[in-house]
């Protein structure tokens, strides 16, 4: 992971701060004088108060000059706690506006290969755990931050000067408690960066564990196979790994604090030697003498907090990177022309010509050299068991990969000529993992929150769900799941996969992908959908993946693929007829229904 300095994260952060809310400068400005004020008059008070004793002049001087300090006083307090809370609002705001919000955006728009690689899902949590949880640390305790280091580091210099007029030594005790700090700082940030993979290993392992545990998916196997005991016990074990680093953190953290102590307990001795001397001498009054103490007394304040903000600021900079990293991070670059995917014929010829596509960390190609031609309005079904290269496959054709070598031709032109954008819009595609999100099933169909509502009608009649629809109170309106309205509707394992094949039929794209598109569906419905596939995707060049060879007999082509390549290819009937690795596989399925009918005639006789 690349480290960027702590001052390089702020600079980094305030650029987009300040784009977000152009009156961020002056609102962290004006916040940290009144910070600064508030401990100048706390000092100032007693000074008065013993002046006004000492110095005569009377009740009504005394009681004018307390009450003039107390009234700024009460008035900065004031305006400190406003300013406070306007930042505080802003800092969060910012964090989820700017920082979580572009997080999301980038998630959605990154290269899909990178996106759901291990390492790019490993990179994606961190980044969300920095921007998305203010107890992480990450975003909201560098934004955070900005002000006190800021005002700490003020305050040291305004002090410090007050104090090296009284006795420069004061200040050679105070740079040495700061010098000792440092390096026990410097053990503690060494030892946090030696445990950030498996520190973050942990709170991957903690949060994953946490939020299975309470998934309704997971609650029946958990209730039917007793698991609670072994969730709790994993969950205790990942407690117990991020116990121990603490531990091992706050052990070289005590380091600080005793030197700290040392320190301040020799400053404190000679500050009073230096004042005491200065009093009895004569050359301060008592106005002048607590005036002084209060102002060494703060200077300390300053300079500790100042140790520890700047202790907190590298600590917290370094899970930062994740974020700031993964926002950073470029897509691979590749050229791509000015072919428009209006000018591709319907339906169009697909072409790949040598395609190789290895899985980074794979030891062999996930797709080896394969060429295919698809026909215009050719419909071909591709099978093979599982890890023969099929989702691979799609996922090239799609779009999401692009291939290490060889290339695809839609219409004689090479994907790369196409912008992805512009390529997407080639493309329809029905998963078996159909991606739903919870809001109305219109918008769901449509993709977007405003459409033409007869056009989606009309989509979801064609994919056979217009009457299901229909049926409920809201209709195209009715929200999707009961996670954001607590009317929604739960929509069965097949009528998910209904929708996902409207929305494909409303987008109306020239290539249509249909991987497992049937599988949660009963043989009955699954010959319906089928049937309603092979009507509505006559002007298009299919592609189908199943495992239920029964999807295979509508298709114009079978090709059966292995270990990336493809071994045989051919009509169903033909394949039956060459007795291959096809026809052994779909005599196992098929020999699976005749035993169970065999069983069914047995029993009723």
């Amino acid at each position: 992971m690349k480290r960027h300095s702590a001052l390089s994260n702020e600079i980094w952060l305030l650029r987009r701060l300040v784009k977000y809310e152009k009156r961020f400068p002056l609102l962290l400005s004006a916040l940290i004088a009144m910070k600064l004020l508030l401990p100048l008059l706390s000092t100032l008070l007693p000074a008065a108060a013993v002046a006004a004793l000492t110095r005569g002049g009377g009740m009504g001087r005394y009681l004018a000059v307390i009450g003039g300090l107390m009234a700024l006083y009460a008035g900065a307090a004031f305006l400190r706690d406003w300013l406070e809370n306007r930042n505080v609002i802003l800092r969060d705001n910012f964090r989820q506006e700017v920082c979580v919000a572009g997080l999301m955006k980038k998630a959605m728009t990154m290269d899909y290969s990178l996106l759901e690689s291990a390492e790019g899902q490993r990179e994606l949590a961190a980044a969300k755990n920095m921007a998305g949880n203010p107890m992480a640390g990450g975003v909201n305790e560098l934004v955070y931050i900005m002000e006190p280091w800021l005002r700490n580091l003020l305050g040291i210099l305004l002090y410090g000067a007050a104090a090296a007029v009284l006795d420069w030594r004061i200040l050679l005790v105070l740079a040495g408690m700061t010098a000792a700090n440092c390096a026990a700082a410097s053990l503690v940030r060494r030892y946090e960066v030696q445990t950030q993979k498996e520190r973050a290993q942990g709170y991957r392992e903690r949060d994953y564990l946490v939020r299975q545990s309470d998934n309704p998916a997971n609650g029946k196997d958990v209730r039917l196979y007793r698991m609670e005991s072994w969730f709790m016990d994993s969950l205790h074990t990942a407690f117990q790994r991020l116990w121990v680093y603490r531990r091992k953190r706050e052990r070289r953290r005590r380091l600080g604090l005793v030197s700290d102590t040392l320190f301040l307990a020799l400053r404190d001795i000679l500050a009073y030697t230096v004042l005491v001397s200065a009093f009895l001498s004569g050359e301060m009054d008592a106005a002048g003498f607590t005036f002084s103490l209060g102002v060494l007394s703060t200077l300390t304040m300053w300079l500790s907090e100042f140790i520890q903000t700047h202790d907190n600021l590298l600590y917290y900079s370094i899970g930062f990177n994740h974020f700031r990293n993964f926002m950073d991070r470029e897509d691979p670059v590749h050229e791509s022309g000015d072919a428009k995917a209006d000018a591709v014929r319907r339906p169009p010829r697909v072409e790949l010509r040598d395609v190789t596509f290895t899985y980074p960390e794979a030891k062999t190609p996930a797709i080896d050299h394969l060429s295919l031609t698809l026909e215009p309005g050719e419909k071909v079904a591709l099978v093979g068991l599982n890890g023969a290269g099929k989702t691979t496959l799609v996922k090239l054709l799609s779009g999401l990969y692009r291939p290490d070598s060889g290339e695809i031709l839609i219409d004689g032109v090479p994907a790369e000529q196409f912008d992805p954008k512009a390529y997407w819009e080639l493309v329809g595609t029905v998963f078996q993992d159909v991606s739903l999100l919870p809001f109305t099933i219109g918008e769901n169909v449509a993709g977007r929150e405003r459409y033409d509502r007869d056009r989606v009608w009309d989509a979801l009649d064609k994919a056979g769900l217009r009457e299901a629809v229909g049926a409920l109170p809201k209709g195209l309106d009715a929200s999707l799941t009961q996670q954001m309205e607590k009317d929604g509707v739960e929509l069965s394992g097949g009528q998910r996969q209904r929708l996902a094949f409207a929305r494909a039929l409303l987008k109306d794209a020239p290539l249509l992908i249909l991987d497992e598109p049937t599988a949660a569906l009963d043989p009955l419905a699954e010959a319906d959908l089928y049937r309603k596939y092979a009507q509505e995707t006559a002007d298009k060049t299919s592609v189908f993946i199943s495992h239920r060879l029964g999807s295979t007999q509508f298709c114009h082509r079978v090709v059966y693929m292995e270990g990336g390549r493809i071994t045989e290819m051919g009509s169903h009937q033909e394949l039956l007829a060459r007795g291959g690795a096809y026809a052994k596989l779909f005599e196992v399925q098929s020999s699976w229904y005749k035993d169970k009918k065999e069983g069914q005639t047995h029993e009723e006789n």
